[in-house]
């Protein structure tokens, strides 16, 4: 039995599964019998997060996050033609690097992960700083905007995360928050270790797993008004509960690997160079995160895989 570290209740939690984020760690799967949210027990250490979001955590084409970054740009330039615009896991820093170049508001990072810092920092030239949201030390009311993307999952404080957010949000700002329906979420890992009878690996390195009422309740606390919900990945909550059939390798992700990885090297630690010469044209990337926008149903369902809200300080009109 542990404190919820969302609503603080100390009963007894309901274990669902065993769950792994790194090879030789092990954690229990709980449910709150308090709030509903579902977590990692014991929440891993900060040394255990740091080698989970090494520098492979973070090799993709940033292809498509520039070309998500125009189209934030343009969207940005609707507001006025300069702001202050916070990306929250930023990752690489190619979402902002996209917005720098097609519009004129000034943009900031946080990311937990030092290899992808050094990249945003030293290849982008971004101001980015490393660790938790609450120590970053940005002045009250800062932001106009500030971008929450598939982050509140992965951190071990959320509610202290979202409580920054409103300190350092302007009064007219305005908040994006995308985070994974919990209630669908969490399912391939319950089937998994049912199934197979060993801890799930938690690929995504998801924390926490929120149901919507949780959201709502924690949102309204921390100081936000929701404007507007959408849900989106539609096809993938259908497949984790059942609806639709699931790929034929849906386990091999939840699966740890035999064996460890080698130790770290220099280069390891690295996030690779991309090889642009062959990529596709910007103008396809735009086109494809314009796409995937539009793959959402308005309100909140817990037959897809992700909600969002666009959120506003509580006390804006």
């Amino acid at each position: 039995m542990s404190t919820c570290p969302v609503c603080s209740a100390s009963g007894a939690n309901q274990r669902l599964a065993e769950v792994a984020l790194v090879p030789g760690s092990r954690y229990d799967l709980v449910c709150c019998p308090g709030c509903g949210v579902i977590r990692l027990d014991p929440l891993p250490t900060p040394g255990v997060l740091e080698q989970f979001y090494s520098a492979d955590y973070f090799d993709f084409d940033p292809g498509y996050a520039e070309g998500k970054g125009a189209v934030y740009a343009a969207r940005l330039k609707r507001l006025g033609p300069r702001g202050t615009f916070l990306d929250i896991g930023c990752a690489t820093g190619h979402l902002l690097a996209g917005i720098r170049r097609h519009c004129a508001w000034e943009v900031h990072g946080v990311e937990f992960g030092s290899a992808a810092v050094a990249h945003a920092r030293d290849r982008l030239g971004l101001d980015v700083r490393q660790g938790d949201l609450c120590q970053a030390g940005y002045p009250d009311a800062f932001f106009d905007y500030i971008h929450l993307n598939n982050v509140l999952e992965h951190v071990l404080d959320p509610v202290a995360l979202l409580r920054e957010c409103r300190r350092i949000i302007k009064p007219d700002g305005r908040f994006f928050l995308a985070v994974p329906n919990g209630a669908n979420d969490h399912l391939p890992l319950v089937a998994f270790h049912q199934g197979q009878g060993i801890p799930a690996r938690s690929h995504s390195g998801h924390l926490y797993f929120f149901h919507q009422e949780t959201l709502k309740t924690m949102l309204a606390q921390t100081g936000f008004r929701i404007v507007r919900t959408e849900t989106g990945s539609i096809k993938r909550g259908l497949r984790n509960r059942g609806i639709l059939p699931r790929k034929k390798n849906w386990q091999e992700p939840l699966r740890m690997p035999a064996t460890e990885s080698a130790p770290a090297t220099e280069c390891a630690n690295k996030v690779p160079d991309v090889d642009r010469s062959g990529s596709r044209p910007a103008f396809y990337y735009r086109l494809r995160f314009l796409q995937n926008s539009l793959n959402v149903l308005p309100g909140l369902h817990d037959f897809g895989l992700d909600f969002i809200f666009h959120l506003r300080p509580t006390d804006y009109q």
